[in-house]
């Protein structure tokens, strides 16, 4: 049913894929020529537009980009590929990775968001959820860029302002809690159904109302380090909101894709985003380009016997894997053989460190016969080339599970689980808020679990409830002793797919402890050194074109950066430097 209502939806959104090209922040050439093409529509459904704007969330290939290069090695989710490796690995500014996330967005949904806004005031729980979403896709463009146009944006056809100003991060932060706090009382006034919607809350006035209320949590405790005082005030309001907030996993808010084919980059550049972008390019565009899991993880989840290791991380051989999506055939599971080889020969797994590619730092592989599935392949197919091009000694890094990376995913916007671990923030820092922290957080790491088996795993490899209340009695220790770290670090293994808010959270919170890039080897044959700072950058550059289309609202920006667009600058909320081992 669900499947069915998104197709039908995407065909009506071609109208309003029409008013969009992929342009920058600044630019609306486009939206002009509109009023004077009589091939163009003149008037497009709000609902249509919305539909545009959440599918672009996790479904436009041509961002994604950034996310592989940069936020998920940032986070230390991922490491091994040549992306990761070659942006974030070696901390390497490069214009056309940073500035996707920055285009597509003001390009698209922005622009049709402030669009449909202006043409919706009749239908006031549409009207509340277009602004909704816009503070959403605000937050994370500010949260990866710093000060950007946001009061301004997307005016150009609306008020003639070409020349968007960049509002401070502190005013955009208001701006979102203001929206925010507006849409949750105006959910509810009108008698429309809110059409186009694509998520889980299946265009419910009272579901969206709840998930505005869990999105003020999370931006309470974003800005608890630099405005306690403020965050305790927005996170309570919002608490005490009549229209409640998300407390259970039917109530989790995420965008719904199809189970279709990988549309790569001419999905972008056609407006197509009815499958998760994020899976498909974590999959990859070939055989030579899988996601791996970096060290950091890989040894959290190892050293806390996380039940979710052998989830998340697997070994395949993958030589003649499918390019459509991911295929259980040919993406070839044998992390069993892996697992009792490295037991029989005394040796422990090797997952890839922050900025080395899986073939630095070699790792040999066994003889085919010790992995039984390996030397059948090779006897069975010599033509493939199973054991050529060092795919054996690939084989040996924990990759990344295809059950992650399925074009149906879910494109997740607030859980249950996320909120659980913000109330038990919230709790420890000594806020107004029911129940206890250990009560939270055990239930957080609950509804973690329990999101990832649901919308994830293979129900063959679900993990077991008794698996799961294991877990939860052995971080009774971690709670006890550092309760923010035990909390944050949780929060971050749930973000592992939700990029944007693993990064801002991680950046806020200081946790988990990563590794310290600056203490890890180079590898200056293989890839990109330019800059001496080999920290974690905390933001993104802006696009360069900004500097062109315009120029004073840019330069403005940048002095309140100190001059220069410093991507080791922190950003308004994030207050000290992050935590590493």
């Amino acid at each position: 049913m669900i499947t069915k209502y998104i197709k039908n939806t995407f065909v009506a959104c071609s109208v309003c894929f029409c008013m969009t090209a992929v342009l920058t922040a600044c630019s609306d050439n486009y939206m002009e020529e509109v009023n004077t093409d009589e091939s163009k529509a003149t008037s497009i459904d709000p609902s249509a537009q919305l539909t545009t704007a959440l599918l672009q969330t996790y479904g436009d290939f041509g961002l994604m980009d950034t996310y592989r290069s940069y936020i998920t090695g940032f986070t230390q989710h991922f490491a091994g590929g040549w992306n990761v490796s070659n942006y974030a690995g070696s901390v390497h500014a490069n214009d056309d990775q940073m500035r996707l996330i920055w285009d597509q967005y003001y390009a698209v949904s922005i622009k049709n968001l402030v669009d449909a806004i202006y043409n919706s005031e009749d239908k006031p729980n549409t009207n509340a959820a277009l602004r909704i979403h816009r503070a959403y896709l605000m937050a994370v463009l500010t949260d990866t860029y710093g000060d950007l146009p946001c009061t301004e944006a997307g005016l150009g056809f609306i008020k003639n302002i070409s020349t968007p100003k960049y509002d401070t991060q502190e005013t955009i932060y208001d701006f979102i809690f203001d929206e925010l706090t507006k849409c949750s009382a105006q959910l509810g006034t009108g008698t429309d159904r809110i059409g186009g919607d694509v998520t889980s809350l299946n265009g419910d006035a009272a579901a969206w109302r709840k998930y505005a209320n869990s999105l003020r949590l999370r931006y309470a405790m974003r800005i608890s380090e630099v405005n306690p005082t403020k965050a305790q005030q927005e996170f309570e309001k919002a608490l005490a909101d009549e229209g409640g907030y998300i407390t259970e996993a039917s109530e989790d808010a995420y965008i719904i894709y199809t189970d279709g084919p990988f549309t790569l980059y001419d999905g972008s550049r056609d407006l197509d985003f009815r499958v998760n972008a994020l899976g498909e390019i974590l999959y990859g565009q070939d055989p030579t380009s899988p996601t791996f899991v970096c060290s950091t993880l890989f040894n959290i989840l190892n050293n806390s016997n996380d039940p979710r290791l052998y989830r998340i991380c697997r070994h395949y051989i993958n030589t003649k894997r499918s390019e459509i999506k991911p295929d259980r055939e040919w993406n070839v599971d044998v992390t069993d053989e892996v697992l009792a080889y490295l037991t029989s020969a005394g040796e422990t797994e090797h997952p890839c460190d922050p900025g080395a590619a899986w073939w630095n730092n070699w790792v040999n592989a066994p003889a085919n016969s010790a992995i039984p599935t390996l030397d059948k392949l090779v006897q069975q197919y010599p033509e493939a080339g199973f054991d050529g091009s060092n795919y054996p000694a690939r084989m040996m890094r924990p990759f990344l599970s295809i059950d992650f990376e399925m074009p149906d995913r879910p494109g997740t916007l607030i859980t249950s689980a996320e909120v659980e671990f913000l109330l038990a923030e919230a709790k420890l820092n000594g806020w107004n808020v029911p129940g206890t922290i250990k009560d939270h957080f055990n239930a957080g790491i609950k509804a973690s679990i329990k999101w990832m088996n649901e919308q994830y795993l293979n129900t063959t490899n679900s993990i077991s409830d008794a698996e799961i209340n294991t877990f939860v009695t052995s971080q009774a220790t971690a709670l006890s002793t550092n309760a923010k770290e035990a909390i944050n670090t949780q929060a971050w293994i749930l973000h592992m797919m939700n990029p944007a808010e693993a990064w801002a959270n991680l950046r806020r919170s200081d946790y988990p402890a990563l590794r310290d890039r600056t203490m890890l080897s180079k590898f200056e044959s293989d890839f990109t050194y330019d800059d001496n700072n080999l920290q974690t950058p905390t933001r993104l550059c802006y696009p360069l074109l900004e500097n062109k289309y315009n120029k004073a609202n840019y330069t403005d920006a940048l002095n309140r950066l100190g001059g220069k667009d410093d991507w080791h600058k922190r950003l308004w909320w994030d207050v000290k430097d992050i935590n590493v081992k």
